[in-house]
């Protein structure tokens, strides 16, 4: 069966001398597929194999893996495989994009205008890469069920004010300082009673100290559609805050441990000033 669809790349694995296989990303979900000859340099299948490109596909679908006949490359993202620090975070989003997608024709529309207008924020640099990439994680970890309702309290469920907030990992989300101090009076009796089966999980442990505006940020980040958020601009504590938190919110909730995030990690390194 032949058929056509548009589709981003999000994985390509080199497959004998000239050949490979690359992961697309279509409007209904993902599918791998074959594409003879593209590591050829004159092959004509080339340019629509590397990551992050998003063209038009025509596909062959026997009964195995599919095979790419013919494409017509519609933006190629350039930028985001000339530049290093952008290249390592196109593969960052990619690799969380194929974590949260599902198989052709089981995918969401959703995912795939997300991820295309995560794309298309990080070639145009409005924002520091590290805060695109806070923006595509909160919105991931909804998309995959995995988001707590940021801007209130996981206990009481009071909105937070300007007070300190704290993120606690045993409850996957935040705190106010009210239900924080009860939580660390509750955590005290248990090490007193030397409960471990309930202890490690259930206490304060772990928990990160935030302005009161980071869950309300986190929020937006969550809900708000990519065009309607301006130009995010935020100041180094809060960042940090921010990627901590979502790092453990993905770790522990999305099950979700990228190996393209350390190579993020050590590329911000080299770029810190």
């Amino acid at each position: 069966m032949l058929y056509n669809t548009e589709a981003y790349v999000i994985r390509t694995i080199p497959y004998g001398e000239t050949h490979a296989i690359v992961t697309l990303l279509t409007p209904s979900g993902t599918i791998a597929a074959m594409a003879r000859g593209a590591k050829k340099p004159q092959s004509r299948l080339a340019g629509g194999v590397q990551l992050c490109v998003r063209a038009m596909y025509t596909l062959y679908q026997g009964r195995g893996m599919g095979n790419i006949q013919q494409l017509e490359v519609v933006d190629s993202y350039r930028k985001l495989r000339e530049e290093l620090h952008l290249s390592a975070y196109g593969a960052y989003f990619c690799e969380l994009v194929a974590a949260c997608s599902e198989e052709r024709p089981n995918g969401s529309e959703a995912v795939y205008r997300w991820f295309g207008a995560a794309l298309d924020r990080l070639r145009d640099m409005r924002d520091k890469p590290q805060v695109v990439a806070r923006i595509w994680e909160a919105k991931v970890l909804r998309l995959i069920g995995a988001s707590p309702n940021w801007d209130a309290c996981v206990r009481c469920h009071q909105p937070f004010g300007r007070d300190t907030a704290y993120y606690l990992p045993g409850e996957g989300g935040f705190v106010c300082s009210s239900c924080f101090e009860t939580k660390q009076q509750e955590s005290l009796v248990l090490e007193e009673m030397a409960q471990e089966t309930v202890f490690p999980a259930s206490s304060t442990r772990g928990a990160v100290a935030v302005p009161g505006t980071v869950p309300r940020i986190l929020a937006q980040f969550s809900s708000v559609p990519w065009e309607r958020i301006g130009t995010v601009k935020l100041g180094s504590n809060t960042e940090d805050a921010i990627r901590r938190v979502l790092r453990l919110q993905l770790h522990d909730y999305g099950g979700l441990s990228l190996k393209s995030r350390d190579f993020v990690d050590s590329i911000d390194e080299l770029w810190s000033p």
